[in-house]
């Protein structure tokens, strides 16, 4: 009997392989919605078999959650199969209590009385409970004695006689004795795979799919008639595989395309004119941790073995504890390695770095974190240079300093002047004194007036936290000079060199000096730097400020000739002459000629349906052949190209995956034909077939587990907060406000439901029935759903919901979830003790009715005399008070104002819900208007308004108030524009011109957008 099935136990427990890969011919069923699943293979062998069947609409649910009923119909439909017949007296003679014989669903009834008097469903307390979810436990009993029923295999007395050993670590959580037992019997004949997680998960409940693949292997692999299939596969090399096949023949297979390194690929071959697939790794090397260390007090560094091809499958947390910690992630370049980057310095402690998703275990390693301090302290100079000349006796005047530079290093190397206090030899700290801020030590008073040129004065540095000191004699110096002239270069202020082309931000880019004075420092004040003189001997390509400023280049301030214009393409002279000793400079400031658009092909958008921003693929090349991405060549109004004659704004493009696609809006469906031109007058045409606008057609089920609380209000189920709702076209309308109904399923104890309000009685689970109303107010889409109760006692876990940054005295509300089975539910202010601490709050601060309000006073503040509010880390620390569970998380109090930092156009008004704001690209406006009369185009007009989001996470939909409005005429002869680059710029239309084509570059906040404008007539 153990012949039956034990010789595809190796297969299927091969973790290379799916376990019901095999379908030797193509399926006669067919579901839209299983083509990327696992269980896809599974289905379609069930659905073959009249095992399995779909949904009116075409697709199968692979992720439904399956329940009691749906595996009585499919155990039912299997013994059928396997010529089984229906109980003669299911109609009249009820098997289950809570199955009447009265009840609507007869195919139910036939196939509960024959899986009842099979012995494979027994019931509880006589009860089916059909609309409950299959736990995965009770499917393995079920499983088996199907199984025994069927094949006269007795699984679980095969595997005691075998001495079967299993590696399941959670096999306590079972319930019964029974059900352990038909666990390891599902591990011992392969039909469940638990070779690499070591776990059965037996509470869990189990989806439509995976119940598929369970029977199938079922099946399969205990059958007797089962046909041949792929015991084992060996990847030999990228494009050759060794398989073993069932009945342990062997066969080599050549593969047409080579397999990918380190990822799994499910592969399709055929043996001996027979069709096999299986799911393969091609192991290089396997991703592993090499190293984890604090390269900074902010920055841990991780490095792994080989590069991460794919660092977005990496998940990298950093824990404390069990408190996760917020942090930046940054790869390097060549993605061997992470740094994970702290808001601010890391507390001192022992730290776990957990990387999941690059390969089948979590990659974990600790690291020690010290708390920073000071470890080095150097004097920079041997000279300390005044600020003076000597008077006529050659000492120097009251009022006269000298300085010279030192810098501290914490026990990384980091450079922390900045945030170090340092003590000096001069304990009343006037004539000594360490400026911080500038890292400089400044000599004053009596250590420098009336001395003279080459006077020694001893300047001592100690930090009284670590002891650590140093000590230099210093010699009184002149006043420095630039004596020494290089030019570094262009660069951003993020401190990348930049190659400037004629279509580059002059305001975006600076040549970069390097001045040093008579005693080889570096000068870094633009005052010293008075005396240079600056010439431009190419005012044609561009222009140059005529004076040295100071910016901040990377994280260094640097001397800068800033670029005031870049007027075209060629090469222009920078004179540089120091009038103190005559040294000069010359350096050649490029400017390339961007590219220029030659021709155009366009392709069909993936769907176009009215009144929804349509992506449409453009491909566009140069003179060269050089394909184009680069929005602003292509948006360009001399260069770039049109779309029916007018230039296409930059807001109107998209870049995905080196894919440029144009962004348009139809208001209409029907064909809708577009003409793409090209700065050469080539041409590119495309007709499209507009579809309806999209609307609410199908109710699939809950975003979220559906989870409330007895001590909390009624929640009214909404599409918006809690469904999925899915469009005519099969998409999922996010944030829909489609009308539902929710009526329960049968009675319940559990919750009351009256008009969408869901109402919690007492704990447990109760079936909701939730409804689509079309617009017509018929009810085409229905679906059931669970709703999970609890009084609060039941919760396996708690978060804290993601705080953000926060401005300083203002109301900011905390949410603290309990999370049950994939479900959350906030809990109430009572339920939680929470307080902050941190910056210069002396105690903890309570948290009181849910918000946190960090006052003024308990921010930081930086090192100068004005003592400035600077950005402050706080910790919110609760305590749940039903467990003692204690969570933290930090988040940052800012004093600055409110600043848009991003925005879209909308037609939406002020009142209206953000979420349900659609962006739009194009509007009019009167001639001589300003942008606040804004008007959206179509047949009713609105007020175009701006969806800003500020620093601070606040989202709203406001009227327009632009810091800056910059007009781009199609053609200059059209309009007049007056106060062009202000909040007040207009055009107005010129005599006998009735309607003109702009672009709007509107500024708001830190945020500047296009839009597409024509200007018409009052």
């Amino acid at each position: 009997m153990k012949q039956k099935y034990s010789k595809w136990v190796v297969g299927a427990a091969s973790a290379a392989l799916v376990a019901s890969a095999i379908v030797p011919a193509a399926s006669a069923a067919s579901f839209s919605d299983i083509e990327n699943t696992d269980h896809k293979d599974a289905i379609l062998a069930l659905a073959d078999a009249k095992i399995v069947t779909g949904y009116p609409d075409g697709t199968f649910k692979p992720n439904a959650v399956v329940t009691r009923g749906n595996v009585t119909k499919f155990l039912g439909k299997w013994l059928v199969s396997e010529n089984y017949e229906i109980p003669a007296d299911y109609a009249t003679e009820a098997r289950f209590s809570d199955l009447p014989t009265t009840t609507p669903d007869k195919e139910l009834l036939q196939y509960a009385a024959l899986v009842k008097d099979a012995g494979v469903f027994k019931g509880s307390n006589n009860q089916l409970m059909h609309t409950n979810n299959m736990s995965r436990e009770q499917m393995a009993v079920v499983l088996v004695r199907a199984i025994k029923t069927v094949y006269n295999v007795d699984l679980v007395a095969d595997y005691k006689e075998a001495d079967f050993e299993s590696v399941i670590t959670d096999l306590d959580k079972a319930t019964a004795t029974e059900n352990r037992e038909a666990i390891i019997a599902l591990e011992y004949a392969g039909i469940t795979n638990v070779k690499n997680v070591q776990q059965f998960n037996p509470k869990n409940s189990l989806t439509r799919g995976q119940f598929a693949s369970f029977l199938n292997r079922a099946i399969t692999n205990i059958g007797e008639e089962a046909p041949l299939t792929v015991k084992e596969v060996k990847v030999v090399d990228a494009t050759t595989l060794d398989v073993t096949l069932s009945d342990d023949t062997k066969h080599t297979v050549k593969l047409e395309t080579a397999l990918p390194e380190n990822k799994e690929t499910k592969v399709e071959f055929e043996i001996e004119g027979k069709s096999y697939s299986a799911v393969v790794t091609y192991e290089v090397t396997e991703v592993k941790l090499e190293s984890v260390k604090a390269i900074n007090a902010k920055t841990i560094e991780v490095k792994f073995n080989k590069a991460v091809e794919d660092t977005s499958k990496a998940a990298v947390e950093l824990l404390r504890g069990t408190f996760k910690q917020n942090v930046t992630l940054t790869w390097s370049e060549d993605k061997k390695s992470v740094q994970l980057v702290g808001a601010t310095n890391f507390q001192a402690a022992d730290y776990t770095v957990n990387v999941s998703g690059l390969t089948e275990k979590v990659l974990t390693s600790d690291v020690k974190i010290e708390a920073q301090k000071v470890t080095s302290i150097e004097i920079l100079d041997e000279v300390a240079v005044v600020d003076k000349a000597v008077k006529t006796d050659g000492t120097f005047e009251t009022g006269t300093t000298a300085t010279v530079g030192y810098v501290v290093k914490d026990q990384y190397g980091t450079d922390i002047t900045k945030s170090t206090s340092l003590k000096t030899n001069d304990n009343a700290n006037t004539t000594v004194v360490a400026d911080s801020a500038k890292g400089v030590v400044k000599l004053s008073g009596a250590v420098v007036e009336g001395k003279k040129i080459g006077d020694l004065v001893p300047v001592v540095l100690f930090d009284s936290a670590t002891g650590t000191s140093v000590s230099k004699t210093v010699k009184l110096s002149a006043e420095s000079t630039v004596s020494s002239i290089e030019v570094a270069g262009v660069y951003n202020a993020k401190g990348e060199e930049v190659a400037l082309n004629d279509s580059s931000k002059a305001s975006d880019a600076y040549i970069v000096l390097n001045l040093k004075d008579q005693y080889g420092k570096e000068i870094t004040d633009a005052a010293k730097a008075t005396g240079l003189v600056i010439t431009n001997t190419n005012t044609t390509n561009l222009t140059i400020a005529d004076t040295v400023s100071k910016v901040k280049i990377g994280d260094k301030d640097k001397l800068v000739v800033a670029l005031s214009s870049i007027l075209k393409a060629g090469d222009t002279d920078v004179l540089l002459i120091s009038t103190t000793n005559g040294q000069s400079a010359k350096y050649t400031v490029k400017v390339a000629e961007t590219a220029t658009t030659n021709a155009i092909s366009v392709s069909q958008p993936e769907i176009a349906v009215a009144e929804e921003s349509t992506l449409i693929p453009l491909t566009v090349t140069d003179k060269e052949g050089n394909v184009i991405t680069n929005k602003k060549v292509l948006a360009d109004a001399n260069k770039g190209i049109k779309v029916g004659g007018t230039p296409v704004a930059e807001s109107a493009l998209e870049v995905k995956d080196g894919q440029v696609y144009y962004k348009t809006t139809f208001n209409t469906a029907g064909t809708q034909a577009l003409v793409f031109q090209t700065s050469t007058y080539k041409v590119a045409t495309i007709t499209i077939d507009v579809k309806a606008k999209a609307v609410p057609t199908v109710v699939r089920g809950l975003k979220n587990p559906l989870v409330i609380s007895t001590s909390q209000a009624p929640v009214t189920i909404t599409a918006k907060d809690h469904l999925i709702i899915e469009d005519q076209y099969g998409r999922e309308m996010k944030n829909s406000v489609a009308p539902v109904t929710v009526t329960l399923v049968g009675t319940s104890d559990v919750v009351s439901v009256n008009a969408n309000q869901v109402t919690a009685l007492k704990n447990g689970t109760a079936t909701l029935n939730v409804a689509l109303v079309t617009p017509n107010g018929t009810i085409d889409s229905t679906v059931e759903v669970k709703v999970q109760v609890t009084d609060g006692t039941e919760y396996n876990g708690y978060e804290i919901a993601e705080i953000g940054k926060t401005k300083v005295a203002t109301d900011k509300n905390v949410t603290i979830n309990g999370l049950l089975n994939g479900g959350k539910v906030a809990l109430e202010a009572n339920e939680y003790t929470a307080t902050v601490t941190g910056g210069k709050l002396a105690t903890p601060q309570a948290v009181t009715a849910g918000k946190v309000n960090i006052a003024d006073t308990a921010l930081n503040t930086d090192t100068t005399a004005a003592a400035n509010k600077i950005d402050t880390e706080f910790t919110l620390k609760v305590t749940i008070n039903a467990t003692g569970q204690i969570l933290e998380q930090k988040f940052v109090v800012s004093a600055d104002a409110e600043t848009t930092q991003d925005f879209f156009f909308t037609a939406s008004e002020t009142t209206a819900d953000y979420k349900l704001a659609k962006a739009i690209t194009e509007a009019t406006l009167v001639s001589g208007s300003t942008v606040a009369d804004l008007k959206s185009t179509g047949d009713s007009p609105a007020v175009v308004n701006v969806a800003t989001v500020d620093q601070y996470g606040n989202k709203e939909i406001q009227t327009i108030a632009a810091d800056t409005v910059t007009i781009v005429p199609e053609k200059v002869t059209d309009v007049k524009i007056t106060g062009n680059g202000t909040a007040a710029a207009t055009a107005t239309l010129n005599t006998g011109v009735t309607e003109a084509k702009v672009t709007l570059k509107v500024k708001v906040g830190n945020a500047t957008k296009e839009l597409k404008v024509t200007i018409i007539a009052q």
